[in-house]
């Protein structure tokens, strides 16, 4: 297996420390430097041209997410993990390009595996990525305040005229995002497109009824409405479904 060069960056020795045991032990992985800002993580790049930079976000000066925007514009950009406390700025860091974002404290077989994840990029998204690592989630307002909806915490989204609503267990709220792109993100946690206007979670699916026309419906748990299946996404959901 081909080496694996990579820079930690992270302004804490501590974070450092323990990134640098989580990845003993790995012949394929070669640590071949650490920085403490982004200024050092510029030159070191420049200097070393990694294949993988695991980057926290919150550092003196310019933070992770300006730093992991300027990586992504370089000739052979290395590719980007980033490993933080912060889980509400995921969305901001997958708009850079990143190919995996895990919450501190850092769990190795977490680490190891957005590490694979990197190493064998396909021609899922990066949000796509992240879902195989760490469950994804959409950015609601709540008042005046925005918090993260988890996907465990979603029953489904349907698509409007400008936006999406999503329907969650405490209640109904709106993103301004397609479906299409909520789709990428949420069908690697068990989530199906049903319809053009649909994304539903398969584990709260109850039923799945057909009508006297022919046309397919399904009843999900936490839902008031029943939601159409189009004919052509009716395969895919029988085989989902007998997963």
């Amino acid at each position: 297996m081909t080496t694996l060069d990579i820079v930690i960056a992270d302004d804490e020795p501590l974070a450092r420390s323990r990134l640098r045991r989580l990845l003993s032990g790995r012949a394929d992985l070669q640590l071949i430097g650490e920085a403490a800002c982004a200024a050092e993580l510029r030159a070191m790049v420049i200097q070393r041209a990694p294949h993988l930079v695991i980057l926290d976000i919150d550092m003196p000066g310019e933070d992770g997410l300006s730093a992991a925007h300027w990586l992504a514009e370089m000739p052979a950009p290395p590719a980007v993990i980033f490993v933080t406390a912060h889980p509400q700025f995921a969305l901001d860091a997958f708009s850079a390009h990143a190919a995996g974002y895990l919450l501190k404290p850092v769990e190795r077989d977490r680490l190891l595996a957005a590490i694979e994840a990197a190493r064998k990029p396909t021609r899922a998204s990066a949000s796509a990525l992240q879902s195989a690592i760490e469950p994804p989630r959409v950015s609601v307002s709540a008042g005046r305040r925005a918090r993260l909806l988890p996907a465990e915490d979603i029953v489904a989204f349907r698509a409007e005229d400008k936006g999406v609503t999503v329907f969650a267990r405490d209640g109904q709220y709106f993103v301004d995002e397609s479906l299409k792109n909520l789709a990428q993100r949420f069908e690697p946690a068990g989530f199906l497109r049903v319809h053009r206007a649909w994304l539903v979670a398969l584990g709260r699916i109850r039923a799945l009824e057909r009508d006297a026309v022919g046309r397919h419906w399904i009843e999900i748990a936490g839902l008031p409405e029943t939601v159409p299946v189009s004919r052509r996404q009716l395969a895919e959901l029988h085989a989902r479904l007998r997963r």
